[in-house]
Protein backbone atom coordinates (compact mmCIF):
# COMPACT_ATOMS: atom_id res chain seq x y z
CA UNK A 1 0.00 0.00 0.00
CA UNK A 2 1.19 3.24 -0.96
CA UNK A 3 -0.11 6.76 -0.59
CA UNK A 4 0.79 10.09 -1.03
CA UNK A 5 0.29 13.05 1.26
CA UNK A 6 0.49 16.76 1.24
CA UNK A 7 0.67 19.10 4.05
CA UNK A 8 -0.65 22.51 4.44
CA UNK A 9 0.20 25.10 4.83
CA UNK A 10 3.65 24.32 3.69
CA UNK A 11 2.94 22.43 0.55
CA UNK A 12 5.63 19.42 1.74
CA UNK A 13 4.80 15.89 0.37
CA UNK A 14 5.54 12.30 1.78
CA UNK A 15 4.66 9.13 0.80
CA UNK A 16 3.08 6.55 2.79
CA UNK A 17 3.98 2.74 2.61
CA UNK A 18 2.55 -0.18 4.63
CA UNK A 19 0.81 0.52 8.30
CA UNK A 20 3.11 3.37 9.31
CA UNK A 21 1.21 5.87 10.88
CA UNK A 22 0.86 9.57 9.17
CA UNK A 23 3.62 10.74 11.73
CA UNK A 24 5.86 8.16 11.36
CA UNK A 25 6.18 8.31 7.52
CA UNK A 26 5.93 12.47 7.96
CA UNK A 27 8.99 11.88 10.13
CA UNK A 28 10.83 9.14 8.15
CA UNK A 29 10.67 11.96 5.09
CA UNK A 30 12.20 14.44 7.26
CA UNK A 31 9.66 16.70 7.89
CA UNK A 32 9.65 18.75 11.31
CA UNK A 33 5.81 18.04 12.91
CA UNK A 34 4.50 18.60 15.74
CA UNK A 35 4.33 15.58 17.95
CA UNK A 36 5.11 14.68 21.62
CA UNK A 37 4.21 11.32 23.15
CA UNK A 38 3.80 9.77 19.59
CA UNK A 39 1.53 7.59 21.22
CA UNK A 40 -2.02 9.01 21.46
CA UNK A 41 -1.62 10.89 25.06
CA UNK A 42 -0.94 14.49 24.34
CA UNK A 43 -2.42 15.25 21.75
CA UNK A 44 0.50 17.64 20.36
CA UNK A 45 0.12 16.10 16.76
CA UNK A 46 -3.72 16.93 16.08
CA UNK A 47 -4.24 17.48 12.72
CA UNK A 48 -6.76 18.27 10.55
CA UNK A 49 -8.04 16.09 7.62
CA UNK A 50 -8.50 18.10 4.39
CA UNK A 51 -9.32 15.14 1.85
CA UNK A 52 -9.10 11.86 1.63
CA UNK A 53 -9.99 9.59 3.99
CA UNK A 54 -8.21 7.94 7.01
CA UNK A 55 -7.94 5.25 9.36
CA UNK A 56 -7.68 4.81 12.63
CA UNK A 57 -4.18 2.73 13.26
CA UNK A 58 -3.92 2.33 17.27
CA UNK A 59 -6.01 3.61 20.16
CA UNK A 60 -5.84 7.22 22.20
CA UNK A 61 -6.89 8.31 25.12
CA UNK A 62 -6.23 11.78 24.12
CA UNK A 63 -10.01 13.22 24.06
CA UNK A 64 -11.05 15.20 20.75
CA UNK A 65 -13.98 17.30 20.91
CA UNK A 66 -17.17 16.12 18.86
CA UNK A 67 -16.93 19.22 17.26
CA UNK A 68 -13.09 19.14 16.35
CA UNK A 69 -14.16 15.54 15.10
CA UNK A 70 -16.48 17.14 12.50
CA UNK A 71 -14.02 19.54 11.69
CA UNK A 72 -12.13 16.80 10.38
CA UNK A 73 -9.52 16.64 13.37
CA UNK A 74 -7.62 13.41 14.23
CA UNK A 75 -4.03 12.35 15.72
CA UNK A 76 -1.18 11.95 13.24
CA UNK A 77 0.40 9.21 15.53
CA UNK A 78 -2.74 7.40 15.53
CA UNK A 79 -3.99 7.20 12.12
CA UNK A 80 -2.96 5.64 8.67
CA UNK A 81 -4.22 5.78 5.32
CA UNK A 82 -4.56 4.12 1.82
CA UNK A 83 -5.50 6.78 -0.12
CA UNK A 84 -3.65 9.78 -1.16
CA UNK A 85 -4.70 12.57 1.20
CA UNK A 86 -3.99 16.05 1.94
CA UNK A 87 -3.84 17.49 5.47
CA UNK A 88 -3.42 20.68 7.60
CA UNK A 89 -0.46 20.23 10.17
CA UNK A 90 1.99 22.21 12.66
CA UNK A 91 5.54 21.99 11.30
CA UNK A 92 8.48 23.18 13.58
CA UNK A 93 9.98 25.51 10.49
CA UNK A 94 13.35 27.03 12.87
CA UNK A 95 14.93 25.29 15.71
CA UNK A 96 13.49 27.87 18.14
CA UNK A 97 10.02 26.43 17.75
CA UNK A 98 10.80 22.98 19.18
CA UNK A 99 10.58 22.93 22.66
CA UNK A 100 12.71 21.94 25.56
CA UNK A 101 12.24 18.55 26.66
CA UNK A 102 13.59 16.37 29.73
CA UNK A 103 13.49 12.66 29.15
CA UNK A 104 15.04 9.04 30.42
CA UNK A 105 16.48 7.03 27.98
CA UNK A 106 18.55 3.32 27.97
CA UNK A 107 21.98 2.70 27.26
CA UNK A 108 21.56 0.19 23.88
CA UNK A 109 25.18 0.14 23.11
CA UNK A 110 28.48 1.34 23.63
CA UNK A 111 30.97 0.45 21.19
CA UNK A 112 34.64 2.32 20.91
CA UNK A 113 35.56 2.19 17.71
CA UNK A 114 39.44 4.12 18.73
CA UNK A 115 41.59 5.20 21.35
CA UNK A 116 39.35 8.28 22.27
CA UNK A 117 35.77 7.40 19.97
CA UNK A 118 32.92 5.69 21.37
CA UNK A 119 29.46 5.73 19.70
CA UNK A 120 26.90 6.05 21.80
CA UNK A 121 23.70 4.69 21.11
CA UNK A 122 20.53 5.37 23.52
CA UNK A 123 16.58 4.23 23.58
CA UNK A 124 14.13 6.61 24.41
CA UNK A 125 11.01 4.74 25.92
CA UNK A 126 8.63 4.90 23.06
CA UNK A 127 5.71 6.97 24.83
CA UNK A 128 8.47 9.86 25.11
CA UNK A 129 10.45 10.66 22.76
CA UNK A 130 12.87 13.25 21.81
CA UNK A 131 12.24 15.99 18.91
CA UNK A 132 14.64 17.47 17.47
CA UNK A 133 16.20 18.91 14.38
CA UNK A 134 19.28 17.72 12.59
CA UNK A 135 22.47 19.09 13.76
CA UNK A 136 20.65 20.04 17.16
CA UNK A 137 22.86 19.33 20.57
CA UNK A 138 21.30 17.79 23.36
CA UNK A 139 22.47 17.50 27.54
CA UNK A 140 23.45 13.77 28.42
CA UNK A 141 23.37 12.93 32.60
CA UNK A 142 22.29 14.78 35.44
CA UNK A 143 21.07 12.83 38.71
CA UNK A 144 24.47 10.18 39.75
CA UNK A 145 26.13 11.02 36.09
CA UNK A 146 28.30 13.35 35.24
CA UNK A 147 26.81 16.17 32.63
CA UNK A 148 27.88 17.16 29.24
CA UNK A 149 27.01 18.47 25.62
CA UNK A 150 26.41 16.54 22.73
CA UNK A 151 25.19 16.68 19.43
CA UNK A 152 22.91 14.14 18.30
CA UNK A 153 24.53 12.06 15.54
CA UNK A 154 21.34 10.03 14.03
CA UNK A 155 18.49 11.85 12.03
CA UNK A 156 15.74 12.68 13.73
CA UNK A 157 13.40 10.33 11.60
CA UNK A 158 14.16 7.63 13.95
CA UNK A 159 13.00 9.57 17.45
CA UNK A 160 13.54 6.53 19.82
CA UNK A 161 17.23 5.89 18.92
CA UNK A 162 19.31 8.51 19.50
CA UNK A 163 23.44 8.14 18.90
CA UNK A 164 26.22 10.33 19.87
CA UNK A 165 29.94 10.12 19.09
CA UNK A 166 31.69 10.48 22.04
CA UNK A 167 35.52 12.32 22.34
CA UNK A 168 37.46 10.65 25.19
CA UNK A 169 38.94 13.53 27.54
CA UNK A 170 40.00 14.40 30.52
CA UNK A 171 38.08 17.40 31.20
CA UNK A 172 34.62 15.78 30.42
CA UNK A 173 33.65 13.81 33.44
CA UNK A 174 30.79 11.97 31.18
CA UNK A 175 33.25 10.85 28.27
CA UNK A 176 35.56 9.19 31.34
CA UNK A 177 32.23 7.34 32.10
CA UNK A 178 31.34 6.18 28.76
CA UNK A 179 34.76 4.43 28.26
CA UNK A 180 34.17 3.39 31.72
CA UNK A 181 31.95 2.35 34.00
CA UNK A 182 28.41 2.94 31.89
CA UNK A 183 26.72 -0.60 30.92
CA UNK A 184 24.07 -1.25 29.07
CA UNK A 185 20.56 -1.43 29.72
CA UNK A 186 21.66 1.97 32.43
CA UNK A 187 20.21 5.16 32.81
CA UNK A 188 20.48 8.40 30.92
CA UNK A 189 18.75 11.48 31.59
CA UNK A 190 18.67 13.64 28.12
CA UNK A 191 17.73 16.77 28.12
CA UNK A 192 16.81 19.58 24.72
CA UNK A 193 17.33 20.39 22.26
CA UNK A 194 19.66 23.12 21.63
CA UNK A 195 21.48 24.86 18.80
CA UNK A 196 20.90 26.78 15.46
CA UNK A 197 22.94 24.54 13.31
CA UNK A 198 20.24 23.12 11.19
CA UNK A 199 19.78 22.80 7.49
CA UNK A 200 17.82 25.91 5.98
CA UNK A 201 14.88 23.23 3.80
CA UNK A 202 14.04 25.95 1.38
CA UNK A 203 18.00 26.64 0.18
CA UNK A 204 18.25 25.74 -3.36
CA UNK A 205 21.74 25.57 -3.06
CA UNK A 206 23.83 22.23 -3.04
CA UNK A 207 25.15 21.86 1.01
CA UNK A 208 29.15 21.29 1.54
CA UNK A 209 30.14 19.60 4.79
CA UNK A 210 33.12 19.87 6.30
CA UNK A 211 34.18 18.35 9.99
CA UNK A 212 37.09 17.89 11.78
CA UNK A 213 37.06 14.53 13.79
CA UNK A 214 33.94 13.88 16.31
CA UNK A 215 32.78 17.07 14.10
CA UNK A 216 31.25 14.46 12.09
CA UNK A 217 28.21 14.04 14.72
CA UNK A 218 26.05 16.80 13.51
CA UNK A 219 27.11 16.61 10.38
CA UNK A 220 25.97 12.96 10.02
CA UNK A 221 22.76 14.30 11.21
CA UNK A 222 22.51 16.68 8.65
CA UNK A 223 23.34 14.39 6.08
CA UNK A 224 21.22 11.52 6.71
CA UNK A 225 17.89 14.49 7.08
CA UNK A 226 19.25 15.89 3.76
CA UNK A 227 18.61 12.58 2.33
CA UNK A 228 15.43 11.74 3.93
CA UNK A 229 14.59 14.94 2.31
CA UNK A 230 15.18 13.81 -1.21
CA UNK A 231 15.11 17.44 -2.16
CA UNK A 232 19.07 18.24 -2.29
CA UNK A 233 20.68 18.33 -5.89
CA UNK A 234 24.20 17.06 -4.35
CA UNK A 235 25.55 16.86 -1.08
CA UNK A 236 29.38 16.99 -0.44
CA UNK A 237 31.46 15.86 2.35
CA UNK A 238 35.13 16.74 3.29
CA UNK A 239 35.98 14.66 6.78
CA UNK A 240 39.17 15.99 7.74
CA UNK A 241 40.79 13.87 11.08
CA UNK A 242 44.54 13.13 11.91
CA UNK A 243 44.95 10.24 10.00
CA UNK A 244 42.11 7.36 8.76
CA UNK A 245 42.03 5.49 12.22
CA UNK A 246 40.22 9.04 13.50
CA UNK A 247 37.80 8.86 10.17
CA UNK A 248 36.27 6.29 12.63
CA UNK A 249 33.01 5.96 10.54
CA UNK A 250 34.86 6.44 7.26
CA UNK A 251 33.23 3.11 5.43
CA UNK A 252 29.66 4.56 6.10
CA UNK A 253 30.66 7.39 4.27
CA UNK A 254 32.16 5.16 1.21
CA UNK A 255 28.91 3.38 0.92
CA UNK A 256 27.37 6.78 0.55
CA UNK A 257 29.43 7.78 -2.08
CA UNK A 258 29.54 4.66 -4.02
CA UNK A 259 26.07 4.30 -3.65
CA UNK A 260 24.91 7.79 -4.44
CA UNK A 261 25.61 9.35 -7.65
CA UNK A 262 25.58 13.02 -6.25
CA UNK A 263 27.48 12.61 -3.16
CA UNK A 264 31.07 13.31 -3.17
CA UNK A 265 33.45 12.13 0.09
CA UNK A 266 36.39 13.50 0.30
CA UNK A 267 38.89 12.52 3.11
CA UNK A 268 41.41 14.46 4.55
CA UNK A 269 44.73 14.09 7.04
CA UNK A 270 45.97 17.13 8.64
CA UNK A 271 47.53 17.46 12.21
CA UNK A 272 45.46 19.81 14.08
CA UNK A 273 48.83 21.28 15.66
CA UNK A 274 49.96 22.53 12.52
CA UNK A 275 48.45 24.96 10.41
CA UNK A 276 44.83 23.58 8.27
CA UNK A 277 44.97 22.70 4.97
CA UNK A 278 44.21 24.53 2.06
CA UNK A 279 40.35 24.40 1.74
CA UNK A 280 39.96 26.43 -1.36
CA UNK A 281 42.72 24.05 -3.32
CA UNK A 282 40.57 20.87 -1.60
CA UNK A 283 36.98 21.96 -3.19
CA UNK A 284 38.91 23.07 -6.28
CA UNK A 285 40.84 20.11 -7.10
CA UNK A 286 38.79 17.36 -4.98
CA UNK A 287 35.15 18.31 -5.49
CA UNK A 288 35.23 20.70 -8.54
CA UNK A 289 34.04 24.03 -6.34
CA UNK A 290 35.96 26.96 -7.87
CA UNK A 291 35.62 30.33 -6.39
CA UNK A 292 33.60 31.27 -8.62
CA UNK A 293 31.13 28.03 -7.38
CA UNK A 294 31.28 28.92 -4.09
CA UNK A 295 28.18 31.21 -4.05
CA UNK A 296 25.93 28.12 -5.41
CA UNK A 297 26.58 26.13 -2.00
CA UNK A 298 25.83 26.59 1.17
CA UNK A 299 28.31 25.50 4.08
CA UNK A 300 28.03 23.42 7.22
CA UNK A 301 31.05 23.18 9.00
CA UNK A 302 31.60 21.60 12.76
CA UNK A 303 34.93 21.31 14.64
CA UNK A 304 37.06 23.19 16.98
CA UNK A 305 37.39 26.83 17.14
CA UNK A 306 40.78 26.97 15.15
CA UNK A 307 39.53 25.13 11.79
CA UNK A 308 36.27 27.25 11.88
CA UNK A 309 38.19 30.33 11.90
CA UNK A 310 40.02 29.05 9.29
CA UNK A 311 37.55 27.94 7.19
CA UNK A 312 35.40 31.03 7.08
CA UNK A 313 38.31 33.01 6.28
CA UNK A 314 39.51 31.22 3.40
CA UNK A 315 35.79 31.46 2.08
CA UNK A 316 34.76 34.64 2.68
CA UNK A 317 37.72 35.80 0.84
CA UNK A 318 37.01 33.83 -2.07
CA UNK A 319 33.44 35.50 -2.00
CA UNK A 320 31.32 33.05 -0.53
CA UNK A 321 28.09 35.65 1.47
CA UNK A 322 28.35 35.14 4.97
CA UNK A 323 24.85 34.25 4.80
CA UNK A 324 25.92 30.66 3.62
CA UNK A 325 28.14 29.97 6.22
CA UNK A 326 27.02 27.84 8.97
CA UNK A 327 29.35 26.71 12.03
CA UNK A 328 29.09 24.68 15.07
CA UNK A 329 32.11 24.72 17.33
CA UNK A 330 32.69 21.89 19.26
CA UNK A 331 34.46 22.42 22.43
CA UNK A 332 36.38 18.53 22.97
CA UNK A 333 36.34 18.06 18.81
Amino acid sequence: MTAFVKVLPSGHEFILEGRSTLLEAGLRAGLALEYGCSNGNCGKCLARLVSGDVQKARHHDFRISEQQKINGHMLLCCNTTDSDVVIEAREASSAHEITQQHLTARVRDIRIVSDDVALLHLKTPRTQRLRFMAGQHVMLGGNDLPQAHYSVASCPCDDMNLHFQVPRSEQDAFSEIVFGDLKKGEKVDVTGPGGEFVLDEESPRSPVFIAWQTGFAPIRSLIEHAMSLEVVESISLVWIARNKDHRYLDNLCRSWNDALDDFSYVPVDADVRQDYLDIINVLTRQLGIGPDDLPDHDFFIAGNSGLLDHCQKALSANGLPVEQLFTDSLIHA
